[in-house]
């Protein structure tokens, strides 16, 4: 006899699209991104609900081509977190997420980290464990999850009490990894207020500051929500780290490229990075072929030595456009 295992999945593992709202969060209300980020959050929950009750098959294989481009990240990161979830608690099939990143939503690899996690948040499981089986250029995103998943689930503790996991709080690599979390959930949080966020990030020690806005810069360039004239702003507010800011966005840009599907309007890169979203993937795809497969380059993690690079290729950018102004 073949059990329909879907209504015992949703009972023990599903979680309300209320969860979305920021009257739940607890979020000040009535910004202009609020709609937007609401949305945002409920397509991520929508997608583990949907791998949770499907677990990986061909149901969940058509839900997921039935997605809109631009919002397919965001549903697939809660596939990554619904699959996880299954795997963690599951006697037998254990690999449901490790399959379903090597499939062809391969593409959605970055973005499936980091929903596996939020699961590793959500369930106190252990990230590692994760970074050791995972690609070793992007695994390490499974941190930026749990980042996201304590700041926007644990916000008091995380966002007052600057609370951070013991497992992360020795690592150098590792904090930066969940401090850029924690600036995802803090476009959440601010809905992209550039003031708001500016003062929230001050709270936080001086160390902390530049791996938390290159999360600002993720979101801002990934989700979006704001008007051009709240971005400008936001990088002037970033001051000194605005090429922090820069790198969030370049890498907002190649994750979306990686996934086919590129904002249709690029402006917000451009603000930040001072190039198009196309270069920024190019010059990201270049450095990940160096790359690829190596888990440290210099004594460095191979993640965090792309990303200097990625920072003096953006560097370079500021200058010539200085140069130009200049001229």
């Amino acid at each position: 006899m073949i059990y329909n295992l879907k209504p015992l999945r949703k009972l023990v593992f599903g979680m309300s699209l209320s969860e979305a709202n920021f009257t739940s969060r607890k979020f000040e209300e009535g910004f202009e991104a609020q709609k937007r980020l609401e949305f945002v959050a409920k397509t991520v929950v929508n997608g583990y609900n949907t791998a949770v009750e499907n677990g990986l098959n061909d149901d969940l294989r058509a839900i997921t081509k039935s997605k809109t481009k631009e919002l397919s990240g965001f549903f697939h990161e809660g596939i990554g977190m619904g699959l996880y979830a299954l795997d963690i608690f599951s006697i037998q099939k254990k690999n449901r997420f490790w399959k379903y990143i090597d499939e062809k939503e391969k593409k959605h690899e970055y973005m499936s980290y980091i929903g596996a996690g939020l699961t590793c948040g959500v369930f106190n499981a252990s990230f590692k464990k994760v970074i050791d089986k995972g690609c070793p250029m992007s695994a390490c995103l499974v941190i930026d999850g749990v980042g996201f998943y304590y700041a926007m689930f644990k916000t008091k503790k995380t966002l007052q009490k600057f609370y951070i996991p013991k497992s992360i709080k020795n690592n150098s690599f590792y904090l930066e990894r969940y401090d850029n979390g924690i600036g995802r959930a803090l476009w959440f949080y601010n809905s992209g207020e550039p003031e708001r966020i500016q003062k929230t990030i001050s709270t936080f020690s001086e160390e902390r500051r530049p791996a938390i806005w290159s999360g600002i810069g993720l979101a801002a360039a990934y989700a979006g929500g704001v008007s051009l004239a709240k971005i400008k702003r936001l990088k002037e507010l970033s001051e000194k780290h605005s090429l922090m800011l820069g790198q969030g966005a370049l890498l907002a840009a190649h994750t979306r490229h990686t996934a086919g599907n590129p904002h249709k309007d690029e402006n917000t890169v451009v603000i930040l990075t001072g190039a198009t979203s196309k270069e920024c993937h190019e010059i990201a795809l270049q450095l990940k072929r160096v790359l690829e497969g190596k888990k440290q380059i210099e004594g460095k993690p191979s993640f965090q030595f792309f990303l200097e690079n990625i920072r003096n290729w953006l560097q370079q950018q500021e200058q010539k456009q200085t140069s130009l102004l200049i001229q």
